[in-house]
């Protein structure tokens, strides 16, 4: 829940500083449904105005620009459009989490969104997927 609650300290911040310190170097991070990146290139993203975290979780004008439409969401704008957040949290074992945020206010925002997931490695938590 630390890592969770940073985490939305620092998208309603407009920044990801604290990111890194949950990645692990030998797992990475999956970035969406999609994309896996090592811990490199997530630190690579993050120094980039123009990457991937920028656009898609803080800049709605860049986001617009790359879509060629007005109007899209960035993550940090679903939750501040949000209301309340619940979290449900999924054990899948001692050493996975996943979680679901809710938003019970608004939960056609839900769709923005996919499930983040934590792993034990060791005594430490990591970010596994992000939301």
């Amino acid at each position: 829940m630390f890592i969770t609650k940073q985490l939305l300290f620092d998208l309603c911040e407009g920044h990801f500083s604290h990111l890194l310190g949950f990645v692990d170097a030998e797992t990475g991070l999956f970035v969406d449904a999609k994309g896996y990146w090592s811990k490199q290139e997530v630190a690579l993203d993050l120094q980039d105005p123009n990457g991937y975290f920028s656009l898609y979780y803080f800049d709605q004008k860049k986001l617009d620009l790359k879509k060629g439409n007005q109007g899209n969401l960035t993550i940090r704008d679903v939750f501040v459009q949000a209301g309340p957040v619940v979290i449900d949290i999924y054990v899948g074992s001692k050493e996975e989490v996943e979680l679901k945020f809710r938003f019970d206010s608004n939960p056609k925002l839900e769709r923005y969104l996919i499930n983040p997931s934590f792993i034990k490695i060791g005594n430490n938590w990591y970010l596994h997927r992000m939301f």
